[in-house]
């Protein structure tokens, strides 16, 4: 196998990474098909890579190997593909603590407006009794009636639990 670089070199950036699978999506323009071919025709021949699909609709080769991805990077560069650092590390996404702030804000806020004399759980189990009184009087009993008073119920039952964030 000839271990001098390919003369032309495509570049890319890893877009997803898992055990045993990469994505790479090559710079635009994208190279001409047949050396899209002949590219994925390389890396499948790589020792430790197990096929290289082109997806010419998203611009991307996914690789699927064995082993630590790391180590065919260099192999993958002899034949012609230069990729850029690795993928950015997004922060995880925590949306519960997010609305237990947005909570805590609101809550903070009532109080301050009502000089401490209520608070979002007994402003919302107000409103969860009242909801379901309207609904007993016009006879909705077995849905909606029992479901809002239901929820006003679990509020009193969880208020030594509630955790907002202010």
């Amino acid at each position: 196998m000839d271990r001098s670089p390919k003369a032309e070199t495509t570049r890319g950036h890893l877009k997803h990474r898992m055990p045993g699978r990469v994505r790479i999506v090559l710079d635009r323009p994208l190279p001409h098909s047949t050396r899209l071919e002949s590219l994925a025709t390389a890396l499948a021949a790589i020792p430790g890579i197990d096929s290289a699909e082109i997806r010419p609709t998203s611009g991307s080769i996914v690789i699927r190997h064995r082993g630590d991805f790391d180590e065919l990077r260099e192999s993958i560069a002899r034949e012609g593909i230069q990729i850029a650092s690795s993928i950015t590390h997004l922060q995880p996404i925590d949306p519960m603590g997010a609305a237990a702030q947005k909570l805590g804000t609101v809550d903070g806020a009532i109080a301050r407006l009502t000089d401490g004399r209520a608070d979002l759980w007994s402003l919302a189990f107000a409103g969860l009794v009242a909801g379901g009184v309207i609904q007993l009087a016009r006879g909705r009993v077995a849905g909606p009636a029992l479901t809002l008073l239901g929820q006003a119920a679990t509020l009193t039952m969880a208020r030594p639990l509630r955790t907002f964030i202010r």
